[in-house]
């Protein structure tokens, strides 16, 4: 049994390879699950099932959806992979989502930033805090004289290196992130309640009121404990700051950044080498400081001539024929899909078509008010449908991820249970 462990790592990397090398991975999602996946698999260590996350791979590569029309913060796309299927056959369906592309920062809300670096001792290895100090001087440039911008360092304690304010001396800020020196442990709690508060002196109720936590490390000095740490965080998005988390490096409690950022309504990237972290503070910062739409969430209802076969990815509320799926805050510039398997109950074509109905509901930020949307997606049940069952090129590229993604994921679940 355990001859087939290395053989199983050289699959896994194969597959991620495969996935991940489809397309560059766009902004305005995480990519957290795809990159830290393959950083194990580069170095030869077989991911742990939750480390393979479905639907992030899915939803790594910018997608073939057309962007919302005029007044709409969200578009909605819903499309089957072939119009029709055989009786007792399967048809993929796929449900997209868009939102608009930012071509002017003159556009994004009032930023309030709080970026919350670690400066441990093993910020110093690989150059990563050179890379952040440059990474830090190139966001800097690209923030608008009204954006509030104050950053927090932490090692063992935690400290304000640049109170909330204004961006009005680009020099001096950029002067006081030269100053960043490794140091000691990692407080990571301390820095975190640090950048908190300092958000929260500049609190606007219209803006973007962000906390970027950025480590390499294990807390482990000051709070410690990730359930505590997770529940300070949490009084703090309660309050109206969001938090988007950075992991780098594979030393990293993953879970707990991931659950930070899912409670602050932002996301969780993981960076396995330091040079990314110069794509994430500057290409991402766009996707990361324009929310478009909060509380998104898709029902899905079909009638009994289908079955749900599978859902990749995801967690959904299912009560008889109706599902439903909440999703992750959307940004500037995103696209996503979901990817759904129904099966034909119908041994011949005496129910000649069937609808899937999908409605999408979000609260638009500008707008300041809930809006719904739906569509119906029509399939017809033939005795001889077309010979190719996905003559959608792209819902067939993203159901062939899916099925790779899904492989994985599996793989890591076979290795964890078994040896």
């Amino acid at each position: 049994m355990f001859s087939n462990f290395p053989r199983m790592r050289f699959v896994s990397s194969c597959l991620v390879m495969m996935v991940v090398g489809l397309c560059f991975a766009q902004e305005g999602v995480s990519t957290a699950s795809a990159a830290r996946t393959r950083s194990l698999s580069n170095a030869g260590v077989l991911p742990k099932p939750q480390d393979v996350v479905v639907e992030d791979f899915i939803n790594y590569h910018r997608h073939e959806i057309g962007r919302p029309k005029a007044g709409e913060a969200v578009g909605l796309d819903v499309r089957w992979g072939n119009d029709s299927i055989r009786p007792r056959g399967e048809g993929i369906l796929q449900i997209g989502m868009s939102t608009a592309l930012l071509h002017d920062r003159s556009q994004i809300r009032p930023l309030n930033l709080s970026v919350v670096i670690d400066k441990s001792g093993s910020m110093a290895d690989d150059d990563k805090l050179v890379h952040v100090k440059q990474a830090l001087s190139t966001m800097v440039d690209g923030l608008r004289p009204s954006d509030v911008l104050s950053i927090i360092v932490f090692d063992s304690e935690a400290e304000v290196l640049l109170p909330a304010q204004p961006i009005s001396d680009r020099s001096a800020i950029k002067s006081a992130i030269q100053s960043i020196e490794p140091g000691s442990a990692t407080n990571l709690c301390g820095g975190l309640v640090l950048g908190y508060k300092e958000a929260l002196r500049h609190y606007q109720k219209d803006a973007t009121n962000r906390v970027i936590l950025l480590t390499d490390g294990i807390a482990n000095r000051g709070v410690t404990d990730p359930t505590q740490i997770a529940k300070a965080s949490e009084g703090y998005n309660d309050r109206g700051i969001d938090l988007t988390t950075i992991g780098v490096g594979q030393d990293l409690n993953k879970d707990l950044l991931q659950t930070l950022a899912k409670s602050g309504h932002g996301l969780f990237h993981f960076i396995a080498d330091s040079q990314d972290i110069q794509k994430v503070f500057v290409k991402e910062l766009q996707s990361q400081i324009s929310p478009v739409a909060e509380e998104p969430r898709i029902v899905i209802e079909y009638g009994p001539a289908l079955t749900l076969e599978k859902l990749y990815g995801y967690r959904a509320l299912a009560i008889n024929r109706r599902m439903t799926i909440r999703l992750d805050n959307m940004n500037n510039g995103m696209t996503q899909v979901i990817l759904l398997k129904f099966k034909s109950q119908s041994d011949d074509v005496d129910v000649p078509q069937t609808v899937v109905r999908v409605k999408l509901s979000y609260y638009d930020i500008d707008r300041k008010q809930t809006v719904e949307t739906s569509q119906e997606a029509p399939i017809e049940i033939a005795a001889h449908p077309r010979k190719n069952p996905i003559e959608d090129a792209s819902v067939g590229k993203n159901y062939v991820i899916a099925c790779l993604a899904q492989g994985i994921h599996d793989m890591a679940a076979e290795a964890e249970n078994n040896y």
